[in-house]
């Protein structure tokens, strides 16, 4: 590992730190839109979700954090912590409870046996995601909706 030889290297270091911070914010303003689109088109407002529709949709943001990482190219620890951050903020978990969502998240999406209706959902969330950056909310709300009835039932 190089040292730091001057104040260059260092402020190089800070630049880099706040592009990062900067990225992820703007990342995560866009997953807090699409969560707001999808509340409008499931005619129900976050905070008056049931637990079971806010893990839904939990579940399905995971899916959007993934297409994201996929479009700008985020290393792992960079969409840990949107995943982590989309949970905290729309979703109103805990750090503790958006920590350990978060690992049960990646365990699913790593392996479908674990929970095959989740992984469907993560995955349908990346779909979802597409639908959202193309402006196709009447699309991203029919994928949503769907996934809701069928857990519903």
């Amino acid at each position: 590992m190089k040292a730091f030889g001057n104040n260059n290297d260092m402020k190089d270091v800070e630049d880099n730190g706040l592009k990062n911070d900067a990225f992820l914010a703007a990342a995560a303003s866009e997953l807090e839109q699409m969560v707001e689109q999808i509340c409008e088109r499931i005619g129900t407002p976050l905070h008056e979700t049931t637990e079971l529709q806010r893990q839904v949709l939990a579940a399905f943001g995971f899916g959007a954090v993934y297409s994201i990482t996929h479009r700008d190219r985020l290393t792992e620890p960079q969409a840990h912590a949107l995943s982590i951050r989309m949970l905290i903020k729309p979703f109103n978990y805990s750090e503790q409870q958006a920590v350990d969502f978060v690992d049960d998240l990646i365990r699913v999406a790593s392996n479908e046996e674990v929970h095959p209706l989740m992984n469907t959902i993560i995955h349908r969330g990346i779909n979802g995601h597409v639908q959202f950056a193309q402006e196709d909310y009447e699309a991203m709300g029919r994928n949503i909706q769907e996934i809701l009835a069928a857990v519903q039932q």
